[in-house]
């Protein structure tokens, strides 16, 4: 009898259960994975929780109901008719949710998970026109706002002061290259920016779930600057204007760009994965810090209690499914 797939569902917004199937034969096209890791984006599947966030209006219908997983790694275990690039045994990387076995009508080459926060992360900074000592502030110490403050450093950029309410995050910016870090929980985050960059950072990144956190990122940016809101954050803001319009501040989008190429933006999803594994391969950057947890499937809904709870204690999560 073949082997059972497993996956991972959400059940009434509450809990994590684990599911068995029937592992599906690839089609023309697909290429069958066997799952060796998966790993979690907190930013996005913490939302599948109820009470995680607040109810927002503008939070997509059925949001709540997308099945949790982000990105996984493993071998092709089996390859559909018309597959020539693809062998049984290679590995790859492929967009997922949590399971032991995925179908993917397209499978790049070998890649690291954290290629796909990567290229979030990667992109904001794009977004965000560094400069080589243009001063720099992240709001936020998860896997992505560790990624802004690591290409960040590359790009030259200093200081670089990481925010947090989590000491151990902040421990670990320092390795990911922030050269300053702000325990938000202990002072004044906007002051702290203020008297490290001498009147505010000229590039303030909002990366993290709490949408009201934008209003310090505002005021803790420079006359001049820019605000990037990164990710997915949903939910409305309460602030006052002063600092936007009196700074001159602008503030900018960035979540993701197709991988269309035209002339007025260049920067790919692809090309941006290919560059965050290059720089991880040449040792540029390094990510190996950033992994806190690699789990059992049984032990996931201990693990997503526990990011809905806060995040004192983990950061990158990872399920093994080998």
């Amino acid at each position: 009898m073949a082997e059972p797939g497993r996956m991972l569902s959400v059940v009434d917004g509450e809990r994590v259960v684990i599911e068995t199937y029937d592992v599906p034969e690839p089609g023309p096209g697909e290429v069958l994975v066997r799952v060796n890791r998966t790993q979690v984006s907190a930013g996005s599947e913490k939302g599948r929780f109820r009470g995680a966030s607040p109810a927002d209006p503008q939070i997509p219908l059925g949001y709540w109901q997308i099945p949790p997983g982000y990105t996984a790694a493993g071998r092709v275990q089996a390859v559909g008719p018309g597959v020539e690039e693809f062998e049984v045994g290679d590995r790859v990387f492929v967009s997922g949710r949590h399971a032991s076995h995925l179908l993917s009508p397209v499978a790049d080459e070998e890649q690291a998970c954290f290629s796909r926060l990567g290229d979030v992360a990667l992109h904001s900074v794009r977004r965000a026109e560094l400069q080589p000592d243009e001063s720099v502030a992240v709001f936020g110490q998860g896997v992505v706002g560790q990624l802004i403050a690591a290409f960040a450093r590359i790009s030259g950029a200093y200081p670089i002061i990481a925010i947090d309410l989590d000491d151990g995050r902040l421990e670990l910016s320092k390795t990911s290259g922030a050269t300053h870090t702000v325990n938000a929980s202990k002072e004044n985050a906007v002051e702290a920016v203020e008297s490290i960059t001498g009147g505010g950072a000229e590039s303030v990144f909002h990366a993290n779930r709490e949408a009201q956190s934008l209003a310090d990122c505002v005021d803790a940016t420079g006359y001049g600057g820019k605000v990037v809101l990164v990710g997915a954050t949903y939910g409305p803001v309460n602030m006052y204007l002063r600092n936007l319009l009196r700074r001159e501040i602008s503030v900018r989008g960035s979540h993701m760009v197709s991988d269309v190429r035209q002339r007025y933006w260049k920067w790919t999803t692809s090309r941006d994965r290919d560059a965050v594994m290059r720089m991880i391969a040449q040792g540029d950057l390094s990510v190996d810090h950033l992994i806190s947890h690699v789990l059992r499937p049984e032990q996931a809904d201990e693990a997503f209690q526990r990011i809905v709870a806060g995040p004192e204690a983990w950061m990158g999560v990872f399920f093994a499914w080998d």
